[in-house]
């Protein structure tokens, strides 16, 4: 049972969870209102488990797909399916049966434009992202756009329409992704080559690819989150937390930016994992100031 939950890999599935509830709570609030009702909350139940199935079960398929990339990496050689826990064939099944429950249940208890989104978060994911990874360095970009979908999800369900608000989600999503995944790039680099993908700073270890990319997805992560400012989603509370928040992520890509070492990464990283629950704290709490 370990091996079954340890191939879903919680803490991400937990990450997409948090932001559709991002996009859920501020899809509600576009509608004027603060505080859940008992029909919403069934909603948001359905929402979540269904987009933790279909989001599981991308994660156990595109173990299948990268098992024997994943045997050749330090980082990811003790995994169920490299060690022969868990056989390729029951995980692929375990994968689609996740996927496909995950799916179906979106469609029949939120809406059809919350399980087409599912959907392509799906096949993006598995079909152009997962085997992107083995031929170009792009695939840090092609795989930030599922990674930004759940929160427009979380939007959908609760507004029943792709409004401007869950494009702004998409954004801010899609931007914090680069300089997180480009922070686990240069401390995993020799991994990643050995296993055979394709990364930036494996790639073009004396270049300035890296550090551009950083640098210019740190600030238009800034940018975009102005956005729900813009929109009139937030308040004077959040706009002045997302930009201290915002600086301080900065400057901690500007420290990466002129000097890119394990140390300065791991800062990055973990810089990256605090500032996401910060700005999806400043959102709930806005109203509250």
């Amino acid at each position: 049972m370990k091996s079954y939950i340890t191939i879903l890999k919680p803490r991400l599935s937990l990450l997409v969870l948090v932001t559709a509830y991002l996009g859920f709570y501020l899809g509600i609030r576009s509608q004027g209102e603060y505080v859940f009702s008992y029909d919403e909350l069934y909603l948001l139940f359905y929402l979540l488990f269904g987009i933790f199935l279909s989001s599981s079960g991308s994660i156990v398929l595109n173990q299948v797909i990268e098992k024997d990339h994943d045997a050749k990496m330090q980082r990811t050689k003790n995994r169920p399916i490299p060690t022969g826990k868990i056989s390729p064939l029951v995980a692929m099944i375990y994968g689609f049966s996740l996927i496909i429950s995950g799916i179906v249940l979106l469609l029949f208890k939120t809406n059809a434009i919350t399980a087409l989104l599912s959907f392509l978060t799906v096949i993006s994911y598995l079909l152009i992202y997962t085997p992107m990874k083995r031929f170009s360095t792009l695939n840090t970009l092609i795989g930030s756009v599922p990674g930004a979908i759940p929160p427009m999800g979380g939007w959908t369900a609760a507004t029943g329409s792709l409004s401007e608000g869950s494009w702004v989600l998409f954004g801010i999503l899609f931007c914090w992704q680069m300089p997180h995944f480009m922070a686990i790039a240069i401390l995993y680099a020799k991994d990643y080559k050995q296993g055979g993908f394709k990364m930036l700073p494996s790639e073009y270890p004396g270049s300035k690819h890296t550090n551009y990319h950083i640098l210019f997805f740190t600030i238009a992560l800034l940018g975009t989150s102005i956005g729900l400012f813009a929109l009139k989603l937030v308040g004077i509370f959040y706009i002045v937390g997302a930009a201290i928040i915002g600086m301080l992520f900065l400057s901690v890509a500007l420290k990466v930016f002129y000097n890119i070492n394990d140390n300065n990464a791991r800062q990055l990283l973990y810089a990256s994992f605090i500032y996401l629950p910060i700005l999806l704290l400043l959102i709930i709490l806005d109203k509250s100031f």
